[in-house]
This record gives structure tokens, sequence and C-alpha cells, in this order.
């Protein structure tokens, strides 16, 4: 038996149905290594990464600065001392993150995953405030824990469960694909009618959760007015401002986080994801007076700055400043998504080709201009079969991402690109699997 074939078979006997591996193929590709931009299979044939570990792996796979941490720090033979204990690994990243960070947001609270930053923020700014309601989005995703979960827009993950539906209000989220003005100001006129009508209830929310672009939705950028929109409402309203940038953050959208190119400060902001290169850690930076309220112990957990990660996130972002990948995002990433990806919108059965920084998306329709999610998952196994890793994402599923390492080399992902969109016109044209 090939260990691929091992893999599978245990996998496929032991492991919960609640995971994705099957999802979208009985047969999904084993990786052994990876290097770059690039993983390799067992017969050493080597596949594009334009998925990243759903996001988490921006400098890419086995980068000399993530094998260094991880040596530097295992040969002190302090894997964990607990939460109780400090440790210089978990000091260098905090001074790291504040480098990067607006000057307001300087005290940091660290988590092991990206929903359990988004559990911290809530906490925070329920106690910082001494109100429970909760404002999100539309189309917004924040984690599957049960505080995350009540934030996330997703009936078929969220129906089964019982969330915190009385604490929270969905606004509109601008759709972004070519939204205009009138939108922008329809959505904030939403969300201030709503909060006016909470504030004669005196039931105004402890915290509004927001993500700049709106990652696993499909890429969706509104114009830098609705999150400028949205901070002067919640500074007015007293509201703690939540933005989540555990998907864009680290260079995805080009800046270090993706609510910059608003010119905004939120009380708030969750990361994780990329932070640490595939280990799992998190965090949430606040303004001091936010979590530094909180009495000694009050939210802990065990694993929470594991050197290990802390020492990967140090390293990946003393990679993408000292590499200067935020411009390698600039020059060379986000213009091949563009000259590859911008000739889709001429298709009849594509629809509003999104690109910001070093991510894209495009939505598959079919005939009749609706949202085709099994057209869009043949295009994604017709990549597979050329050893080209693509992402299904959108609001209806039916989104084409391209999520490459913000390092990728330009020709590396012109390749690839050039190769999909074949694909995907070959794909749309004929209604059968290109093999």
């Amino acid at each position: 038996m090939t260990r691929t074939k091992q893999v599978l078979g245990t996998t496929r006997a032991h492991e919960s149905s609640a995971a994705n591996t099957f999802r979208f193929t009985t047969e999904p590709p084993v990786f052994l290594r990876g290097d770059g931009s690039w993983l390799y299979d067992e017969r050493d044939r080597k596949w594009l990464d334009l998925v990243c570990g759903s996001a988490t792996s921006n400098i890419g796979h086995n980068h000399p600065a993530h094998i260094a941490a991880l040596q530097e720090t295992l040969a002190t033979g302090v894997l964990h001392t607990g939460t109780r204990l400090p440790s210089p690994f978990r000091a260098q990243l905090y001074e790291e993150l504040v480098s990067i960070l607006p000057e307001e947001l300087s005290c940091i609270q660290l988590a092991n995953s990206g929903a359990e930053a988004v559990e911290a923020a809530i906490k925070a700014a329920q106690y910082a405030t001494g109100r429970t309601r909760l404002i999100a989005f539309e189309g917004g995703y924040h984690g599957r824990t049960i505080g995350a979960l009540s934030l996330t827009d997703g009936g078929s993950i969220r129906e089964p469960f019982s969330l915190l539906h009385e604490l929270v209000d969905f606004l509109p989220y601008p759709s972004s694909r070519g939204a205009e003005g009138d939108e922008v100001d329809a959505c904030l006129s939403r969300l201030s009618d709503r909060l006016e009508e909470l504030r004669r209830n005196d039931d105004l929310p402890a915290a509004l959760v927001v993500e700049a672009i709106q990652g696993v939705s499909g890429v969706l950028s509104p114009p830098g007015e609705f999150l400028s929109g949205i901070r002067d409402l919640t500074r007015r309203h007293g509201i703690q401002m939540v933005c989540d940038e555990i998907w864009c953050g680290f260079g995805r959208a080009g800046a270090w986080f993706s609510f910059e190119s608003a010119g905004v400060v939120p009380d708030m902001v969750t990361m994780g994801k990329a932070m640490s290169g595939g280990l799992p850690l998190s965090a949430v930076a606040a303004r001091p007076e936010i979590l530094k309220a909180w009495p000694h112990g009050m939210h802990t957990s065990t694993f929470q700055g594991n050197p290990l990660a802390c020492n990967m996130a140090v390293a990946t972002i003393r990679t993408i400043r000292g590499d200067d990948l935020l411009a390698h995002v600039e020059h060379t990433v986000e213009p091949v998504l563009e000259r590859f990806l911008r000739p889709l919108d001429a298709l009849e059965r594509t629809r509003g080709v999104r690109v910001v920084g070093a991510q894209a998306a495009v939505d598959i329709m079919d005939g009749n201009g609706c949202p085709d999610r099994a057209t869009a998952i043949r295009v994604q196994g017709a990549a597979h079969s050329r050893r080209i890793l693509i992402y299904l994402g959108g609001r209806c599923g039916n989104s084409l991402m391209f999520v490459p390492p913000i390092n990728i080399d330009g020709a590396h992902l012109s390749e690839g690109l050039g190769e999909t969109v074949r694909l995907i016109k070959h794909e749309l044209g004929t209604g059968r699997q290109h093999v």
C-alpha cells in the first residue's frame, strides 16, 4: 500500500465528517513536503499552491526564516511554561506586533485560533462596556466556536446550534461587485437607524465586528467610506469597533492590515492565520484601556503564547518587512492577478472579478445568471488535474479564489493563472470536466 493510500484510508476511517478533507473529492492529494509556492506529493510531483493552507502560508512553505525560528526555539528545550510565566519569544512578538499596528493599539491578548481571538474580543468589549449586544454583517465569517459563529452569516453551519441569536444584529454589507456610493450610503443608513433604535431602547451593543475585506465570502472589498462611516457611528455611540483581520492580515491585502486603506483606527483588531505560518496562534490588539481593564487571569488558555508559535510569528513579521513583501504584492502579485483574471469579466458565465493585493476571486454563474457551485467545483477539479490548488468560497460557494503566497514568483503565478483561465473557459464552454 502506498503512503498516500494509507493516509487516505486512515483519515477516512477515523476523522470526523465535520472536517473538510473529503468535501470536494474522494481522493484529495496528500503532500509529503513543501518548498516556497510548491507542494510535493508521494511521486514527487510539484503542485502550485494558490490556497496557502486557507491563507496561512503567506511567506510560503519551508521558509528559511521559519526553519531558523523553529530550530532556535527547540534548542532552548523550553516548549511552554504556561501563561503564568513570561517568555522571551512572547515578549519579542509583542514588540513586533506593536511595531506594525497603529500606536493606539498597544495591548495584546494572545490566543490559539482565529475563532478564539474573536471570542476574546467579544468578552473584552462586553467587559469594557457592561453591555452584551453585538453587531455583525451579512456575509461575514468569524469562526465556528459558539460566539464567533453567532457573528457568522452562514445558514448551514449555524442552524443546528444554539447560538447567541438574541444578542446579534446582522446589517447589510456592500456587495463590492462594483459597489457604488449609493449602496455604501444605504448600508450606513441602515446601521445608523438600527443604532438609534437600540439607543432609544437603552440596548446599545458592546461591539461591532466587521471585516474590512470579506475574504471567505469571496474577496468583497467595499469602498473605504464604508469603514470610515462605521468608525464615525461607533465612536458616536460609544461602541467598540472590532476589525477582523484574520484572513487579510500580514500582507494578504497589500498592507499589514486591510483596514489601513480606509484610514481608520478601530478599537480592537483580531488576527491569526498567516501570523505564525501554520502553527496555532492568534491575537487581539486593542487600546490599553480595554485589555488592561481585565483582572489578572480573566481570560487565559493553556497553550496561548506558546514559544514555538510566537517565534514563528516574529519570523513572519521580520521576513515581510525585511524582504519588502508588501511592495512585492503591489508591484508583482496584484498586477499578475489583474492581468490574467480581469478578462474573465467579459465572459457570459463569470461575474465580478475582484483583486485586492495577493488575493482574487471570480464568481461562476449558470446560463440564467444564478450562482453555479457545481461548475465551480468542476473547475477546481480540473485545476487539480493540472496540479494547481485553488480555493472555493463565496456566499453561494461559487467563487473561484486565488490565495498565493505573498512572495510568489511572478512567472510561477503567471503560469498557474494562465492554465487555470484556460480551464475555466473550457469548462464554461463545454460543461464537461477537462482532464
